[in-house]
């Protein structure tokens, strides 16, 4: 595997591949929405999983992820790929309890061993995650594409969602953001490996917070940050909520390297489609510069969770999250519904 680069082998990787999300929007408006007293969570509001009731006390979350590769390094490349799958489960808060495999494999154009790789790496983060793979399905495929279908086990009362952040809730952010600038530049040779690594390093982390009792029921509303970036996601955390997020710019975290490279104009395809989706709801976007901007839009691949906290306990919530993601920080307030869902300050 000498010199492979699986970025090479594909035009775009990770979540920044995914379908534009006001293109996704306009192709399934016309789709009707299921309905059933035990369907907790569907489709309707853009949470991060689906909830069906199975008893008083037990909920199923199901969710899946795949997408092309956003790392050179097979192994890498199985490990992110299962963290970001996990991730919906985790943002639902729930406990991952299996995974399917979903493979599409170049059987002509790489090697077995590469095969090998990814799912070593998958494995890893899925028992990290208390999880266990329980078969899967694969194709043959020209393009390398790899994900998970994740199931999950939470108490019907106790589980996250978009709906429930409340004016006066505090805002706070667990990993870093900047994948897409920096996976991007790694495929164009625009950095080099040692760079990247602290990207890798944050999309391999599992989303598992750990909170206990009365910090979980702190926690009102959360989602996790992905292909639409974070204001993609805050909006729908918005919508779903009723509310409007005032986003502090300045606050987020960057990754290291994450703001040279969106100085240096190196973008994907996503960070426009992103613009250009959440653009007619966001207020304050003319006070920021283009570092600040970009750095809102910029498609995270595994990225981390958004959670509308309490502000009683949103200092506990930080330092507790903080002993497994020292980036966290708090990024802003939810307020009550004003003229958009999204406001932006530098």
């Amino acid at each position: 595997m000498d010199g492979l680069r699986l970025t090479h082998t594909v035009k775009k990787g990770g979540c920044a591949a995914k379908i534009a999300a006001g293109t996704l929007t306009d192709l399934l408006r016309s789709l009707p929405l299921s309905s059933h007293p035990d369907l907790l969570v569907g489709r309707d509001l853009f949470d991060d999983a689906a909830v069906w009731r199975v008893s008083e006390d037990v909920a199923m979350v199901q969710t899946l992820d795949f997408f092309t590769p956003i790392l050179d390094d097979p192994h890498d490349f199985g490990a992110v790929a299962a963290a970001n799958a996990l991730s919906d489960v985790f943002a639902m808060g729930a406990t991952p309890v299996t995974a399917l495999t979903i493979l599409a494999y170049p059987l002509d154009t790489l090697p077995p061993e590469v095969l090998q790789a990814l799912m070593a790496g998958a494995l890893e983060v899925i028992h990290e995650a208390g999880a266990h793979l329980v078969g899967g399905h694969s194709i043959e495929d020209d393009t390398l594409k790899l994900g998970f279908a994740v199931t999950g086990l939470g108490h019907p009362q106790r589980l996250w969602t978009n709906a429930g952040a409340r004016p006066g809730d505090v805002l706070l952010l667990t990993k870093a953001v900047g994948t897409g600038t920096l996976a991007g530049a790694r495929k164009n040779d625009e950095i080099d490996a040692d760079a990247m690594a602290p990207a890798i390093a944050s999309m391999r982390q599992v989303n598992r917070l750990d909170l206990p009792p009365d910090l979980r029921a702190a926690v009102h509303a959360a989602t996790d940050v992905t292909g639409f970036g974070v204001l993609g996601h805050g909006l729908h955390l918005a919508q779903g909520s009723g509310v409007t997020l005032r986003i502090d710019a300045a606050a987020v975290p960057l990754l290291p390297g994450a703001a040279d490279t969106l100085r240096r104009g190196i973008l994907t395809k996503a960070h426009t489609s992103n613009t250009r989706y959440v653009a007619p709801h966001v207020a304050g976007r003319k006070d920021l510069d283009e570092v600040a901007w970009w750095s809102l839009v910029d498609p995270q691949t595994s990225g981390g969770l958004l959670l509308a906290v309490s502000p009683e306990a949103a200092e506990a919530v930080l330092a507790h999250v903080r002993a497994r993601f020292p980036r966290a920080a708090v990024v802003g307030a939810v307020v009550a519904r004003g003229a958009v869902p999204l406001e932006v300050a530098p």
